[in-house]
């Protein structure tokens, strides 16, 4: 079932009650388990939509994805974006990672990150992943859970 003019009514609608002056572009992108929605938003103002640490944004993701389900009944996979947030906060964490890597590398020593939601945690896994000399684990409860990298055991 084709969602996409019912995702990009709810998002503009929704953008609009929330008072952003903001243009909401929403396109599918066809995969062979399962479709994703991109819901792209473009305003001057961003950082009310993104929030602190993008919390804002990932609300909003999820309250969509909600709100969808229970007008279609079937759960969708959905990413909503923000002047390219999402990728230019992905190019952040792999330049503080890797600024990171080089220190546990260096003195053999574990180094934890700063505090982040499970959703850069897992981007921070990811492109870590196949790394040759460190491994990355999760560790903390709630707002303080963060990764932890350390040196491989050889």
């Amino acid at each position: 079932m084709d969602n996409l003019p019912l995702l990009q009514e709810i998002s503009q609608q929704m953008i609009n009650q929330l008072g952003f002056g903001a243009d909401v572009t929403v396109s599918c992108r066809y995969d062979s388990d399962q479709d994703l929605y991109q819901v792209l938003i473009q305003t001057d103002k961003p950082g009310g939509i993104i929030g602190y640490h993008g919390e804002t944004l990932s609300a909003l993701q999820l309250f969509l994805g909600q709100h969808l389900r229970t007008k279609t009944g079937t759960w969708v996979n959905l990413s909503v974006n923000v002047n390219d947030y999402r990728e230019r906060r992905q190019s952040a964490l792999d330049s503080l990672a890797d600024s990171v890597v080089v220190k546990v590398v260096a003195t053999k020593l574990p180094h934890s990150l700063p505090p982040m939601p499970a959703n850069e945690r897992r981007l921070v896994h990811l492109h870590l992943a196949n790394h040759p000399e460190v491994t990355t684990a999760s560790e903390g409860l709630g707002r303080t859970r963060s990764v932890v990298i350390s040196p491989k055991v050889v």
